[in-house]
């Protein structure tokens, strides 16, 4: 008992004479040194973290078909119009004609605006012409927009359809998005589509009838109609650089015209730039209720570029 008091005092007195020494408690003087210097070297490298924005700036982030863009197509398609006889025709004489050969190489254009806080919806507003000739010979006697035409004549008809369409694409699954590269998104559209046609049977130019007038040997056409149409897309980002799409959307009334069309894509982007291949489908009627209707589908290849003004060209 006497050598553990002594030994307490011992202990005591040394802790003293530490305290009045160093000033400040042997626990007190041991918590620098448990406290390394990088704390310091940590205030000092705080800085470096303003560096890092550049890291993750839209452009980091960017995968091709988000963002404003302008998008310029080629498409090469087959296919051409055929024209039936529509409800309103009463003369007893069909307007049927097929018009034969294939369209000229297809311009299309696409104007793409983003919307919401994230911008993973947009509308798209696009429009394309096919252009084609054809020189059908007649197999029946046919009356084409008010002109007679005999069996056998031989025509030469020219034709111009357009289609121009905005589109609102809603990206529907997944949400939130997170880090997925797959996407679904569904279509609300509108669109306008128009043909203009232009008959002509060229043999028998300066004809007159009994009377001596001139025969009327050509005539034109115009149809058109508006129309919504609804559809999927989906798009699969296999990598910042690289990215699969694909579309598509119709509307069809019973009696009347209809439309549908489709995609698919296969895109690459470099810097501000990308550039897309694929295979595209387009269909449309008039409507039936008129003397005249025209169908027509058309398939065919087409590439574009694709130009996203705002993202640098990392």
């Amino acid at each position: 008992m006497g050598n553990a008091l002594k030994a307490a005092v011992t202990t005591l007195g040394v802790c003293l004479s530490l305290v009045f020494t160093t000033g400040q408690p042997v626990a007190a003087q041991q918590q620098p040194a448990a406290e390394p210097q990088p704390a310091t070297q940590q205030t000092t490298a705080q800085p470096a973290t303003p560096a890092a924005p550049p890291a993750i700036t839209p452009a980091g982030q960017f995968y091709g078909g988000d963002g404003w863009s302008i998008t310029v197509q080629e498409w090469l398609s087959i296919g051409h119009p055929v024209m039936g006889t529509g409800h309103a025709n009463t003369s007893g004489e069909p307007s049927t004609m097929d018009y034969s050969g294939k369209p000229r190489p297809v311009p299309g254009a696409v104007l793409t605006i983003p919307i919401g806080k994230q911008k993973h919806h947009a509308f798209h507003i696009s429009y394309f012409r096919v252009q084609g000739v054809g020189n059908p010979t007649q197999p029946d006697a046919t009356i084409i927009f008010g002109t007679n035409f005999l069996q056998g004549d031989y025509l030469a008809v020219h034709y111009t359809m357009q289609n121009a369409k905005i589109s609102f694409d809603y990206l529907s699954w997944p949400f939130p998005i997170k880090d997925s590269k797959f996407h679904i998104k569904t279509l609300y559209e509108i669109q306008y589509t128009t043909i203009l046609t232009s008959v002509d049977a060229p043999l028998r130019h300066g004809q007159t009838d009994a009377s001596g007038n001139l025969i009327t040997v050509n005539g034109q056409g115009t149809d058109w109609f508006i129309y919504p149409s609804f559809g999927l897309g989906i798009d699969y980002l296999a990598t910042h650089r690289f990215r699969f799409e694909a579309r598509a959307s119709g509307f069809i009334f019973p009696h009347r015209s209809t439309i549908w069309d489709a995609e698919a894509t296969l895109n690459y982007r470099f810097g501000k730039f990308e550039v897309q291949g694929g295979l595209k489908t387009f269909h449309f009627k008039t409507s039936p209720e008129q003397n005249e209707f025209v169908q027509s589908t058309f398939p065919g290849i087409f590439v574009g570029l694709r130009w996203y003004p705002e993202y640098s060209s990392q």
